[in-house]
């Protein structure tokens, strides 16, 4: 279980900002590069929620020891405009500069930031599910049980050359650490998955709750050739053999879950 799982948070997604668009509020975008130091985001943040009903943050850190607060908020004051709030978040001894932006017509666009990045760097882009989904089942559509060939190496090679990166986070021994595996790929968006061996380390069953591939309702016939890539890639390195595996429940097939269960080539126990 997650560590989280006993303190009553319940879990939800994460909500990200890129724009924010609400015709009844008077919304601003804060950014302020801030001295990276015991104590300079609190009051910041102390400064900005006598303005701002604050509705979605992120700060990180730049070199140099500085960081960047960036906060999307409704103004609280009638008498308030953007540069009343830059001008008042300046005061901060902590903070080096600030730029805030107004929303037009209830739309708040963020203009600073450029792309969105992993915290070890990736570029990374931001796509809705059901947009890669229905791609995925065009795919099938065009290339038949090809398209399927072709969405499932993808998997593989990605989840294979990925796995390289969770080989050095993980430890020498990532097959004895998959929930904190599966919790990486669930806070990425994949979907909420368990893993469960049976049938004397022969077979690992991996059920996934919310699988992004089943987030558009396909008419193509197919099911997630792409997650069981994933999963033959994925596991494949964690146990150092060649996999096999079938998914032996869909959302697409009317199931309320995806199950894929994996094999080892050789027929051996898995571990």
């Amino acid at each position: 279980m997650p560590p989280e799982s006993n303190t009553g948070l319940p879990r939800q997604s994460k909500v990200i900002f890129p724009y924010h668009f609400a015709p009844d509020k008077r919304l601003v975008h804060i950014v302020a590069k801030i001295s990276d130091d015991p104590g300079a985001l609190a009051s910041v943040l102390t400064l900005i929620g006598s303005k701002v009903n604050l509705i979605g943050t992120t700060s990180y850190a730049l070199k140099g020891g500085t960081a960047i607060f960036s906060g999307f908020g409704e103004l609280l004051s009638r008498a308030d405009t953007g540069e009343t709030v830059r001008e008042f978040v300046t005061l901060s001894r902590k903070v080096m500069a600030c730029q805030v932006w107004e929303s037009k017509g209830g739309l708040l666009v963020d203009w600073f930031h450029t792309g969105v990045q992993s915290s070890i760097g990736e570029p990374c882009i931001i796509l809705p599910t059901s947009g890669l989904a229905k791609t995925f089942d065009e795919v099938v559509r065009a290339f038949g049980s090809g398209g399927e060939t072709i969405l499932y190496m993808q998997g593989k090679e990605f989840a294979t050359a990925r796995f390289q990166l969770y080989r050095k986070i993980l430890g020498p021994h990532p097959e004895k650490r998959f929930d904190e595996a599966l919790h990486i790929f669930e806070a990425a968006g994949y979907g909420s998955s368990s893993v469960d061996i049976r049938d004397s380390g022969k077979e690992l069953h991996l059920v996934t709750k919310g699988c992004f591939e089943c987030s558009f309702g396909s008419e193509s016939g197919r099911t997630c050739a792409y997650t069981r890539g994933l999963a033959v890639g994925s596991f494949g390195e964690a146990f150092g053999k060649e996999l096999n595996c079938e998914e032996i429940r869909c959302r697409l097939k009317r199931s309320t879950e995806c199950e894929f269960v994996l094999r080892a080539k050789d027929g051996r126990p898995l571990v």
